[in-house]
């Protein structure tokens, strides 16, 4: 009985082992691409600064207007990174399609881009991440339990 236990243990942590050292396949949903989103027309022109030469280089992609997304495929967003200083802190222009509110919303925000590559901003309640992945700024919403995802690709 001991034999078959311990057998039994071994077979269990190697098939264990071996699901560890497989690789997540990387799954690009096609809905949350959407090149015909709309949002808001800006009352005024928005100017992304040029960065300084404190601005980390690995920071510094993040500049500019990114679009063509939608969180879950449903509600269309669009996000102007303006301005990126030195110690990553980030201001944008964050506009979304009606879903999230009856109507187009739009807002100046700051947010922070950490040493993890990460640019993480508050909206009310819900946490926000962006990133950049193959030319693209990916990111996940979180608030209380749901959680929304979107791929935003550069628009200038």
């Amino acid at each position: 009985m001991r034999v078959w236990t311990t057998l039994g243990a071994t077979a269990l942590a190697m098939a264990l082992i071996g699901c560890a050292e497989e690789k997540p396949v990387k799954v690009v949903d096609a809905s949350l691409l959407d090149p015909d989103c709309y949002t808001v027309d800006p009352y005024q022109e928005i100017r992304i600064a040029e960065p300084t030469g404190d601005v980390p280089s690995d920071m510094r992609p993040f500049l500019g207007a990114w679009g063509g997304g939608a969180w879950d495929g449903q509600i269309c967003h669009d996000l102007w990174i303006m301005e990126i200083d030195g110690e990553g802190m980030a201001l944008m222009f964050d506009a979304h399609a009606p879903g999230f509110h009856p109507d187009a919303t739009a807002f100046t925000r700051r947010g922070n881009i950490g040493d993890d590559g990460r640019l993480r901003v508050r909206k009310g309640p819900a946490r926000v991440e962006y990133w950049i992945e193959d030319g693209r700024l990916y990111g996940e919403r979180k608030q209380g339990t749901r959680v929304q995802r979107i791929i935003l690709t550069r628009q200038s």
